[in-house]
């Protein structure tokens, strides 16, 4: 009498199987999606049992009945991917070309960020900051309004204040733009262990003041994703995985800090699902980063290697190209640079793009998820064509329904 067992996840069946014959087979790991992220992982251990006679295939056509009902009982449901965009200018008005981008990248989500929420000291309570103004209706879009509310604003804050705050928040959404009834709201906060406390008890204050038609998203960092033991779930109904800004900002030798790929891979190789609903964000954003004396000192947004060339930077002797030296002190957007100043250029390309959307394969859950780009922007889209984020949707689509 021979043994046949095998695995699918903690659960673990055997098979009495009498000898029929002189050959025997087996099989080792089969995953059934390309992804450390499925729980579905297959493994059949020890299968080694002798087949029937010729004559008899009962025994060998039940096993394969078997795994073929397993394996499509396994098959998860299809994701939709749809695209959005982040607004994080204080002036909503889309453009010609950003309208027409959207509309050949069929994107009709946009989540608008309507103010931010900072401390102010002087008063010891939340203030709102840069609240939007509002020129286009913007009647052909599904308005997201996100809120960004500064960490330390969380770690100032009196328990006493939340539910005020609470209400402030969502009257202020409600003045900046009336009767807009909109299907989700954002927060955004990138809360430490010392701020979790009030910021999600500034959740639930806020998601049962909220209409039962309205959902409450939050943003999510890598960490957040990787360890929700550690840094907890926050309470709302959905979470965007903001998936930049992953590198060391202030170490000279970093590559590039917005999408560091490498350092990324590690937060995604994680066997459990996240409890809640995940849409994504990938930026197509640049940046200069200034060093002073070995010190990072400062961001300049849109910063491009033509511009410090025009200026008289030189290229540093560094296998990238993306690092340059200030030679002569002036002034550059806005920005007055010393002689001996360095900057890193950091910015995006496609192909870092579409890698990205293969990094985050199979970690899309629900039925439908969001693969957001920050930041709508006519320099910022005039850099990526229509295809490239179409191949970024079509690539994390693929792979989330293989």
């Amino acid at each position: 009498m021979k043994v046949v067992k095998w695995e699918v996840g903690s659960r673990k069946w055997e098979i009495l199987e009498s000898p029929g014959g002189e050959h025997s087979f087996g099989f080792s790991r089969i995953p059934l999606l390309p992804t450390s992220h499925n729980p579905y992982t297959f493994t059949l251990l020890h299968l080694y049992t002798p087949l029937p006679p010729i004559s008899d295939f009962r025994f060998p056509i039940l096993i394969l009945l078997f795994l073929l009902g397993l394996f499509s009982s396994c098959t998860p449901e299809p994701i939709a991917i749809e695209p959005a965009f982040y607004h994080w200018q204080t002036e909503l008005n889309i453009d010609s070309t950003g309208q027409n981008y959207l509309k050949a990248l069929d994107a009709r989500r946009l989540y608008v960020k309507f103010f931010d929420v900072t401390w102010n000291e002087a008063r010891n309570e939340a203030a709102p900051q840069a609240s939007l103004e509002r020129t286009e209706e913007s009647a052909d879009y599904e308005i997201v309004p996100t809120v960004f509310i500064t960490n330390q604003t969380m770690l100032e804050l009196p328990a006493m204040q939340r539910a005020a705050l609470a209400d402030r928040i969502l009257q202020k959404i409600n003045e900046l733009w009336p009767g807009l009834e909109p299907a989700e709201i954002q927060l955004d906060c990138d809360w430490t262990e010392r701020s979790r406390g009030a910021y999600f008890q500034l959740l639930e204050l806020i998601r049962e003041r909220l209409p039962v038609t309205t959902k409450l998203s939050v943003t999510l960092r890598l960490h957040q994703y990787r360890y929700p033991e550690q840094t907890g779930v926050p309470p709302a109904d959905r979470a965007m995985l903001m998936f930049y800004n992953m590198g060391d900002l202030t170490d000279w030798q970093e590559p590039n800090s917005i999408l560091n790929l490498e350092k990324a891979r590690p937060y995604l190789q994680t066997t459990t699902a996240y409890p809640l609903p995940l849409d994504f964000a990938l930026p197509i954003f640049n940046w200069g980063v200034l060093f002073r004396k070995g010190k990072m000192i400062k961001l300049m947004p849109g910063l491009t290697a033509e511009a410090l060339l025009g200026i008289g930077a030189i290229p540093l002797e560094q296998e990238d190209g993306h690092r340059f030296e200030i030679t002569k002190s002036t002034y550059l957007e806005g920005y007055y640079l010393y002689r001996g100043d360095q900057l890193r250029l950091e910015t995006i390309s496609s192909q870092q793009l579409e890698f990205a959307a293969r990094l985050l394969r199979g970690h899309a859950t629900g039925e439908k998820a969001y693969l957001s780009f920050y930041h709508l922007d006519s320099t910022l889209i005039s850099r990526f064509p229509v295809a490239d984020l179409q191949k970024c949707l079509k690539t994390l689509r693929s792979l989330t329904n293989e």
